[in-house]
């Protein structure tokens, strides 16, 4: 019997790490003025789901008229990753998803799907000890409809979790079934899309399996 593709989010759907990072936006531009951090805050959470350095670009860009200099992604990233990196490590997974993982990891192909840079977030996976399940890991700042064709070339059926707008358009684009992860970031957006919406990960492998079908 072939294998079946789910793919995760990291950020609001392995752990509930969508608050932080939202305020991290706002504490990183803290230093342009409060307008500015206020704005880019805003602009994160209506952009959920895609690379923090697009993010840095718009930022600069509207918010401060200029063009951002390499040196100054640099000072961002960089500040950004003070902020969250030990919040985020205190972080688990639910223990109904890590019972998934454990019974189901000969059965599907896991894969992470997020706006993360792809070093940081092998790095987060591997501190977690999360990194063995997954076949193959997918980070920013290449965009997630790209990522998702590439897993697609397996030609198994595909699974997409996800938490955002964002994540429900790449999945749309590409065609694949979409399960939105509800949680306090995508409450605006949530009751106009007509896909599968979960709150816990207790029946996940119920409503896979019946997904796939």
């Amino acid at each position: 019997m072939l294998k079946k593709n789910i793919i995760f989010d990291f950020d609001g759907v392995i752990i509930n790490s969508h608050k932080i990072k939202t305020k991290a936006f706002f504490e990183i531009f803290k230093s342009y003025g409060k307008k500015v951090a206020n704005n880019s805050k805003k602009f994160h959470e209506k952009n959920i789901g895609k690379s923090r350095y697009y993010k840095f670009d718009f930022v600069f860009k509207n918010f401060l008229n200029k063009k951002i200099k390499k040196s100054e992604i640099r000072k961002l990233d960089r500040n950004f990753e003070n902020f969250v990196q030990n919040k985020i490590e205190r972080l688990k997974p639910s223990k109904n998803l890590l019972s998934f993982f454990e019974r189901n990891k000969n059965t599907y192909n896991f894969y992470i799907l997020t706006g993360t840079p792809q070093n940081k977030i092998k790095k987060i996976l591997h501190k977690k000890k999360l990194i063995k399940y997954f076949k193959k890991i997918y980070g920013g700042p290449k965009s997630k409809v790209n990522h998702i064709k590439n897993i697609k070339k397996t030609k198994l059926k595909t699974l997409f979790i996800g938490d955002s707008y964002e994540d429900y358009l790449a999945s749309k684009k590409t065609n694949i079934i979409f399960i939105l992860k509800l949680n306090s970031e995508n409450l605006i957006f949530r009751n106009r899309l007509k896909v599968k919406k979960i709150n816990s990960f207790k029946y996940i492998e119920k409503i896979v399996d019946n997904l796939f079908v």
